[in-house]
Formats: structure tokens, C-alpha cells, sequence
């Protein structure tokens, strides 16, 4: 397919953003960026959407990171995932922010596409995700919703792939609910009116229904799917990255370090946050690539319809993005816990891993110690922390400080 017809056919889809672009301007706006003062800083045109998610390629520019590998950001921002396609493919930028279920489609459409880094990724459960499905009344489980309405911000997109899939684990045929297209602000207006009997939004939505309207939560699809579900990064027009090698890897550099800082630095993001939004769920950001949860990814977007064939993931994740998996540490009062996707870590390949670790105990702390890392949460303090650390061959252990003695242990060869 010629990438004039690449163009046409995917304009004719129509959809919007993996991660929904909240169809937001008026929530999270947005305006051009650029770097501090730097001679001789060679420009990248980075076409974005206006949410949060989006917001540690500002705060990485703030801090300097594009500057230090000699690039002047020039940002823009649109309103959807088409629309940055549409703009990557009549050279309208070189890298864009987007979810990787419009890459898909824009790559098995004939748009070159190669990921320069990936973003963020979703929650371990309802409680924790920042985009998930909100309903009134008695509509509380998944099998509620057969014969009911679901509304999306878009047909053949991310929520139309995340939602089936989900549904279908549990057993639920895709032909027993139907989905309609709204805009994100539209959607706690119809639901409070009744016409619809469910939405699927993200923040600031999410919170917006629970706090504001009485809704509440009856199913967060991506965790369904599988723990810290991948939704979206930065992919580059495969001709520029080609002709600009070194700069495609700059590039990857400096927002590598903007995701890590940050993932590690929330109340930073937060600040930048509109009056009223900055309790907000965040996402988890994570420069690393879950390869195996994106071909899953696009082999559900393919049985139900979003791509008509599945796309080349050699060519739109190179081998230079960095594959490495999520794990989840817990610390609470009665134990501390180092999980990938719910089982008990006890062996790990070598390699770069992000730790999402939740501490819950005012007493206890994780702590996780081995060749080259020593980190540990605070010992009288609650909440998140996030580390994305290479680990060496070893024996690699964490426990509390609270009870130095019950250590446990894996294995990295």
C-alpha cells in the first residue's frame, strides 16, 4: 500500500487517541514548547495531545534533558491520535505522542512508523487505574452489562479493542453489549441523563464521575488484560529516524530520562495540572517495552476488527527500545512482596525492569538490595515509588527494615 493510500485509509477510520486524547483542550491545554537557551541546538518537531499523560515531554524540556543532547523541541499540539498520524504522515512532525493501537493501524495502513520510546502503562486493578468503565445503579459487575450501552471516545480504537478483550475474558461475547462514539466531556452528561448505561473514561473524567456524580467503578479493562498494560509512547516517521539516526537516539535519550523523572517526581507533574485536576489518578510512566503484552495488544485489535492484518513489530519496535517488564512490590504491615503479574518473582533475565512498589505500612518499609542497586521506600512513610534499574547476574533481596529478618530472595542470571 502506497502511504498516499496509507493516508486515506486511515483518515476514513476516524478514531481517536489510544489513550483518548480526553478530546480536552479546555481541560489540559496545551502550547507550543521549547527548550532553555542552547547555540546550535538542532530542532525536533514533536506533534502531542493535551493530557497529563503527555506531560513529561514538558517537564523533561524544563529540566533541560532535550538541551543536554542538543535538541530544541518544537512542540504541537492536537486533539487526537489520528491527528498525529495524519500530521507524521504529511510530514508535519518527526515524533509523535500516541496510543500503540493507532500505530498499529497507521503502520498496517502503509505509515512507516518506529517507536522511539514507549510511555506509561495502566494500573494493577480498578483501584488503582486512572481509565476505566463507570456506571449508576445496579450495573456493578461486567455481566450487568449485556444488553447495555458503553460509551467510547471513539469506534476502532483503543477503547473499542480494551473493552472487547476484556469483556471476552470474562466471558461476555462482544455482540452482547453495544458501544457508541462520544466525546470524552460529553460523557458524564449523557450518563447522568441516562443515554447511555456505562462509560469508559480516563482522568480526569474518572475521578470527575466518582466524586462529583455518585458513579462508580464496574470494571477497569487494561488490568483485566494483564498487570501495567501498555497504552501508548513515542513513535518516529520511520524516513526521519532513518535520515537522522543520531538524533532519533538523542532523542530517545532525553525522553527516557523525562518518563524516569517523572515517574519519580509526581507533585512536579501535578503542579503543571490545571486548578482543580492535580489529585488526579497518574499513570505509571515507563520507558520500557512489555513486547509480549503489545503483540497481544495487536492480536485483539485484529480479531475484532481495528487492523486487518497484524503489523510488522520488528520494524515498529526496534531492538534499540529497551524490553523489560513491570514488576509490583508491596509492603504492608503483614508482609513485603516483589510480584510480576501476581506470581511471586523467584527468577529474572538480566536486564532493565521497572519496580512499581506500593507501601502501605506506616511500621514497615521494601527494600531491595543486590549487585549495583540498593533502594528501599521510606520506613514511616506511605505511597508509590517507581524504579526502572538494570540488573545484574546475582542474587538480588528485599525485606522491611521493620523486620530485617524475614529477607527474601531471586535469582537474575
Amino acid at each position: 500500500m502506497t502511504r498516499e493510500k496509507g493516508r486515506r485509509a486511515f483518515a476514513r477510520l476516524g478514531i481517536a487517541t489510544a489513550v483518548g486524547a480526553l478530546a480536552a483542550l479546555a481541560v489540559f491545554g496545551g502550547s507550543a514548547t521549547s527548550s532553555p537557551g542552547r547555540t546550535h541546538a538542532t530542532e525536533v518537531r514533536v506533534v502531542t495531545l493535551p493530557i497529563a499523560n503527555g506531560y513529561p515531554l514538558d517537564l523533561g524540556i524544563k529540566k533541560g534533558f532535550f538541551a543536554q543532547q542538543g535538541i530544541e523541541i518544537k512542540k504541537t499540539t492536537l486533539q487526537s491520535g489520528n491527528d498525529v498520524v495524519l500530521a507524521l504522515a504529511n510530514g508535519n512532525g518527526d515524533i509523535g505522542y500516541l496510543g500503540f493501537v493507532p500505530m498499529y493501524i497507521a503502520v498496517t495502513s502503509g505509515i512507516p512508523l518506529t517507536l522511539a520510546s514507549a510511555s506509561e502503562v495502566e494500573g494493577t486493578s480498578a483501584a488503582d487505574n486512572w481509565q476505566n468503565i463507570l456506571a449508576k445503579g445496579s450495573i456493578n459487575t461486567a455481566a450487568d452489562l449485556r444488553g447495555k450501552t458503553i460509551a467510547v471516545n471513539a469506534l476502532k480504537g483503543v477503547g473499542e479493542v480494551m473493552i472487547k478483550a476484556a469483556m471476552d475474558k470474562k466471558g461476555i461475547k462482544p455482540d452482547a453489549f453495544k458501544l457508541t462514539a462520544l466525546p470524552f466531556p460529553q460523557m458524564r452528561t449523557a450518563l447522568n441523563n441516562g443515554q447511555v448505561d456505562a462509560i469508559w473514561v480516563p482522568e480526569p473524567f474518572l475521578s470527575q464521575g466518582l466524586n462529583l456524580d455518585g458513579d462508580h467503578i464496574v470494571m477497569a479493562p487494561g488490568p483485566v488484560l494483564g498487570r501495567f498494560w501498555p497504552i501508548g509512547g513515542y513513535a518516529a516517521r520511520t524516513g526521519w529516524k532513518n535520515d537522522n539516526p543520531a538524533l532519533y537516539r538523542k532523542f530517545r535519550i532525553a525522553i527516557n530520562k523525562s518518563l524516569n523523572y517523572a515517574q519519580s517526581h509526581p507533585q512536579e507533574i501535578r503542579d503543571m495540572l490545571p486548578p482543580g485536576t492535580q489529585n488526579v489518578r497518574l499513570p505509571i510512566w515507563s520507558p520500557l517495552v512489555d513486547r509480549s503484552k503489545l503483540v497481544k495488544l495487536a492480536g485483539y485489535a485484529k480479531k475484532y476488527g481495528v487492523i486487518t492484518k497484524l503489523p510488522d513489530m520488528r520494524k515498529l519496535v526496534p531492538n534499540s527500545i529497551a524490553s523489560g517488564l513491570v514488576l509490583q512490590g508491596t509492603a504492608t504491615n503483614r508482609r513485603v512482596l516483589l510480584a510480576l503479574d501476581a506470581k511471586p518473582v523467584t527468577k529474572l533475565n538480566a536486564g532493565p525492569y521497572t519496580f512499581v512498589v506500593t507501601d502501605t505500612s506506616k511500621t514497615q518499609d521494601f527494600r531491595l538490595k543486590g549487585p549495583g542497586v540498593n533502594k528501599s521506600t521510606p520506613l514511616k512513610g506511605r505511597g508509590r515509588a517507581t524504579w526502572t534499574l538494570n540488573l545484574r547476574k546475582g542474587t538480588y533481596r528485599y525485606w522491611s527494615d521493620g523486620r530485617p529478618g524475614a529477607k527474601k530472595r531471586f535469582m537474575v542470571s
